[in-house]
């Protein structure tokens, strides 16, 4: 059963909008962490021709994928020994600065010895979190450390399949981090000093990354971070790092949660996960925290789904699993609106009331946000590669990292 600190008043959660700079796309799943582009953002409305490159430049190892704020493309990458940090031109691809962190990730199941956090960008900090848990802030005018912490050897975390892969949360003079340590799941940092704020829980990290829902009182606001562990999702307080609420999510076993909640238009947090893990719907308005179902239709490995229009739309299937499936579930009752077979992993991005599908074999498809069928407005395709690092859209650019098995690169591509 869950548990929550009592409150004397309902509460009325919403998700915690940042404020969205131009088009950016500064940290996970964009400006708003849900996986939906700003509203300047705009997709070609008929099919286009030949794809536009703006820049090509070579790349390391990893699968973290960009972050954007203000023509400022901060890449995050493995070369050598060190994890390298290096701010871009977003117009250009020309370097600006570079800042390389010794690495000390040896590799797990899959060889790759990369970072998988996107980078997070906030003012005039950079915040970068690596395979082997340091967590680390930059200057973002020129790349100088300002301060660094290895979290998973400070809580005794284990590397597990694939290293870190949770990308903290940042709110407020606040960093909150799904470290996974022997002594505490949580770790909250002061954003200034990186110093510890509280710590919460015990128990295995997930790949999955929290995000922020902000409670309306009367006379105060609760700020309750959503973070998917391993086996479990909590809602902790962000002031103080109670916990208000915890549900069972995961399974034991070769298994991982890796896809971002998402919070749907009715206020519920969405969760998902494959290996027969499936999804759970959570209403969570305390103090009256409940199940709302639990489903199938949409089990994603890693790719997290979007609400848009009173839908959830999302990759069902797993990478190693053969051909998947992306849907669009209705999210009254989750009911299947539409299946389309036979598709790729798919990061969605939702960009006013269409979809912008990335397959992570390179497909392209922008698609009309219904309920009644998979409608293409067009697609397309890019070169030749494994596109599994997230994308990033800003000002109608799409950026993407690819490897075709000899050499890795990050791309610009102009969607106009």
């Amino acid at each position: 059963m869950p548990h929550f600190q009592s409150l004397s008043s309902s509460l009325i959660l919403l998700a915690l909008f940042a404020t969205a700079v131009r088009s950016d796309w500064p940290e996970i799943m964009g400006p708003f962490r849900n996986g939906m582009a700003d509203s300047s953002c705009k997709l070609p409305d008929e099919r286009i021709g030949e794809l536009k490159f703006l820049w090509k430049i070579q790349a390391g190892e990893g699968y973290a994928g960009p972050a954007i704020a203000e023509n400022d493309l901060i890449l995050f990458e493995r070369v050598g020994d060190f994890d390298r940090v290096r701010m871009v031109n977003a117009n250009t691809g020309v370097e600006v600065w570079t800042r390389d962190l010794k690495a000390t990730y040896r590799g797990g199941v899959n060889s790759d010895k990369g970072p998988r956090c996107v980078p997070s960008i906030l003012e005039n900090k950079v915040v970068v979190y690596s395979a082997s848990g340091d967590l680390t802030v930059l200057d973002r005018k020129n790349g100088e450390m300002l301060w660094t912490r290895p979290l998973r050897k400070e809580f005794q975390a284990e590397d597990g399949y694939f290293g870190a892969g949770s990308t903290p949360l940042i709110v407020d003079d606040k960093i909150v981090v799904n470290v996974g340590g022997k002594s505490a799941c949580v770790v909250c940092l002061s954003l200034s000093d990186g110093k510890t704020v509280w710590t919460a829980n015990k128990g295995e990290a997930s790949y999955a990354s929290p995000i922020v829902l902000t409670s309306n009182l009367t006379l105060t606001k609760l700020k309750v971070v959503v973070v998917p562990a391993r086996f479990s999702t909590s809602g902790i307080n962000l002031a103080t790092g109670a916990e208000l609420w915890k549900f069972p999510f995961g399974l034991r076993g070769p298994t991982v949660n890796a896809a971002t909640p998402i919070v749907t238009g009715e206020g519920n947090i969405f969760l998902t996960a494959s290996y027969g893990i499936g999804s759970l719907t959570i209403n969570p308005k305390m103090p009256s925290v409940e199940i709302v179902r639990k489903g199938e239709e949409i089990s994603s490995q890693y790719a997290s789904p979007i609400s848009l229009n009173g839908c959830i739309y999302g990759s069902d299937g797993r990478e190693d699993g053969g051909a998947g499936s992306f849907k669009c579930l209705r999210e009254s009752d989750e009911s299947l609106g539409w299946e389309q077979p036979n598709m790729p992993i798919c990061y969605v991005i939702g960009v006013d009331q269409k979809l912008l599908l990335c397959g992570i074999n390179g497909k392209l498809w922008c698609l009309n946000a219904n309920n009644a069928k998979f409608d293409p407005v067009w697609e397309t395709a890019l070169p030749t590669g494994v596109y599994r690092a997230m994308p990033a859209l800003s000002e109608n650019k799409l950026f993407t990292r690819s490897s075709d098995g000899r050499e890795d690169v990050w791309l610009c591509i102009d969607l106009n």
